[in-house]
């Protein structure tokens, strides 16, 4: 018995859409594995420019010293506890800001002490990591803000159901529908998305910054 033509053109169609699917798979997961690379690499830069300023607090005469690290002291607490705030976005932007309160008293600090000429060579390399440290929270809570547009999310969701949908009506139109396979393939594209999206939310689920926060929460042993 001779097939339809219209039957023989469905696998086809049915590749065109699997094959469009895993485009879209690749390409919302290359995106969403950039954007956790870029929000690691800003927490350990970050680490490196709180421990350069604090180590040139240094350059100061002691009752200076101790008054800059007293403040960096605070600074380092609010970034640990900007950290351990979690998906908790009321705490997160409280901790942030409490941080620039305690930055600006820095800033003003070492401002104040560049008018006095006895202090210039150590203000010239404060300012400089003072700078570089206020600056890097703005491109950490900037980065954690930048997720995977909704419209490409929705735009995955759609098309996996559609491909599933369209996989098993293909199949039941031609033989019998092998479900082991139809559910192994939509196993296997949830766990993709889902990894997808635990990647672009960095503060819940089981891919998170834990390891890269641990070189800021070391920096407490400066202080010691």
């Amino acid at each position: 018995m001779r097939r339809r033509s219209g039957d023989q053109d469905k696998p086809g169609e049915t590749a065109s859409l699997t094959a469009l699917l895993f485009f879209l798979l690749a390409f919302t997961y290359g995106m969403s594995s950039s954007r956790y690379d870029s929000r690691r690499q800003i927490v350990v830069e970050e680490a490196n420019d709180i421990g350069t300023a604090v180590l040139r607090s240094d350059l100061y005469p002691d009752s200076i010293r101790a008054a800059f690290r007293r403040d960096f002291k605070d600074y380092l607490e609010t970034r640990i506890a900007y950290y351990h705030s979690g998906a908790d976005v009321k705490a997160v932007l409280q901790s942030d800001s409490l941080s620039q309160v305690i930055a600006a008293k820095l800033w003003k600090r070492a401002a104040g002490l560049s008018q006095n000429p006895l202090h210039l060579a150590a203000t010239q390399q404060m300012i400089p990591a003072l700078n570089t440290m206020i600056d890097v929270t703005t491109s950490r809570l900037s980065g954690e803000k930048a997720k995977v547009p909704k419209s490409i999310l929705m735009m995955l969701f759609f098309l996996a159901a559609i491909t599933s949908f369209y996989s098993v009506y293909t199949e039941a139109r031609r033989t019998k529908v092998d479900w082991l396979i139809q559910i192994g393939f939509c196993l296997l594209v949830s766990l993709v998305v889902f990894f997808t999206l635990d990647l672009d939310r960095p503060r819940r689920g089981f891919v998170n910054l834990d390891v890269p926060n641990q070189t800021i929460i070391a920096l407490r042993q400066q202080f010691k």
